[in-house]
């Protein structure tokens, strides 16, 4: 049970400067990189991030109009052979 601690816990005192613009990066095998946004890194991040939310939205509204047009043809089959008396044998 004689652990060392693998990180430094540091406490923030209200009205101190901090770094909580700042990015989680994972490097690798335990460890974790922080680096400092600027503005422009910030927007690219966004707007990588918009855009990926954007294709993602387009492919699901996509599989729906698939769904949807399979559920046009069944309902319409159904209804056809609704007009046809064709029905299950019980």
């Amino acid at each position: 049970m004689d652990e060392e601690p693998k990180g430094r816990v540091e406490i923030i005192l209200p009205g101190e400067e901090t770094e909580a613009s700042r990015l989680w990066v994972a490097t690798g095998a335990g460890r974790v990189r922080v680096v400092k946004l600027s503005p422009w890194q910030s927007l690219i991040v966004t707007a990588a991030l918009l855009l990926f939310l954007f294709i993602g939205f387009t492919l699901l509204s996509g599989a729906f109009l698939v769904l949807l047009v399979i559920a046009v043809v069944v309902g319409g089959f159904a209804y056809l052979a609704g007009l046809l008396g064709l029905r299950r044998p019980r």
